[in-house]
């Protein structure tokens, strides 16, 4: 049940991506409060969006939400799962969400490999993820927007399982507020 909420889903009225049934495209205000009432904590705002932190499938996991400059229009959801210091765990992480956004949204495009002669099994995989010589990360594409799920390195030797919702009508008023700034 608690991997189910964290699960995007495209709003059919709104045609809008939604994270944990909330839709993104709307004002962060609103977006941010509604994260509220679902057991987040606000821990601030940097030029990126606005930080929170909360329970997502039985896990601590931060949030970023981000939004466009002139509108406050969300456009974009990053949630980052507890930080790793080994593959295996990493890896179990992953595979736990990817088999959850699998069963809502079908096959993802995936790309999980590590360059030669680099493989998996060798102990030291997070160094490699952590030299950019590991890729893992699985696509999955709706006409709402698109989510993306890896595991990405963090400090030395470390990583952790991330979700990037992206909202494809949010991006759009991104990129006219940008345009129209510029």
């Amino acid at each position: 049940m608690a991997v189910a909420l964290l699960l995007a889903t495209p709003c059919k009225s709104q045609d809008h991506i939604a994270f944990m049934n909330i839709p993104l495209g709307g004002p962060v205000d609103e977006f941010v409060e509604k994260l509220t009432v679902e057991g987040f904590v606000v821990h601030g705002e940097n030029p990126d969006g606005v930080l929170l932190k909360g329970p997502i499938a039985g896990k601590d996991c931060t949030l970023l939400v981000r939004f466009t400059p002139e509108t406050q229009t969300v456009y974009r959801v990053d949630a980052s799962f507890p930080v790793r210091g080994d593959w295996r765990t990493c890896k179990g992480d992953y595979t736990v969400l990817q088999n959850a956004l699998t069963a809502k949204f079908g096959k993802p495009k995936r790309l999980e490999r590590f360059e030669a002669p680099f493989r998996e099994g060798d102990n030291c995989e997070l160094s490699h993820l952590n030299m950019g010589l590991c890729k893992w990360l699985s696509t999955y594409s709706s006409p709402a927007g698109t989510i993306t799920l890896s595991i990405r390195p963090v400090i030395v030797s470390n990583g952790q399982a991330a979700i990037i919702y992206e909202d494809k009508a949010g991006s759009a008023t991104l990129t006219e507020e940008v345009a129209r700034i510029l």
